[in-house]
Parts: structure tokens; sequence; C-alpha cells
């Protein structure tokens, strides 16, 4: 199971938590009701911290976390809210 590290600036301050894979695609399925911006990394491997992206909306809610290659990191689908 991969853990993520996602760090969020609200109001000028740096907050951070670390996500499983479920957390984070609930994390992003919600992040159009958070301020701020946000970046993430996978923290998965002892001593290596990754950056990865999040694509954006895709059809039918699906959610694409990748690394830098473009290689799907973790996927899953957004709720209609």
């Amino acid at each position: 199971m991969r853990k993520f590290l996602v760090q969020q600036v609200i109001n000028g301050q740096v907050c951070q938590g670390i996500y499983s894979e479920i957390q984070l695609i609930r994390y992003i399925d919600m992040s159009d009701c958070y301020e701020g911006e946000y970046k993430i990394y996978d923290v998965t491997e002892f001593g290596q911290v990754q950056e990865v992206f999040y694509s954006g909306w895709l059809p039918n809610r699906f959610i694409k976390i990748t690394d830098s290659n473009g290689n799907i990191v973790v996927s899953g689908y957004g709720t209609d809210h």
C-alpha cells in the first residue's frame, strides 16, 4: 500500500498529512471545496520522496495521480457532490 504526503497552504500556513491511496482519492475528490494550493508526494519507499501530480477531472469523475513520467501511481473515482 502506498503512502502520500499532502502539503497544503491555508491562510499562509503549511498544513500536512499522510494519506493512504483511498484517503488521497477522497481528498482530491473534495479538493474543489478547499481553499489554497497543495502538493502531493509519494513517500512509500523509505528515504525517498517523489512528487506526484493530479491530472484534473477526467470523464466519469475518474481521478488519476501520475508520477513525473506520466505513469499512473493511483487512480479511482470521485463522487458527484
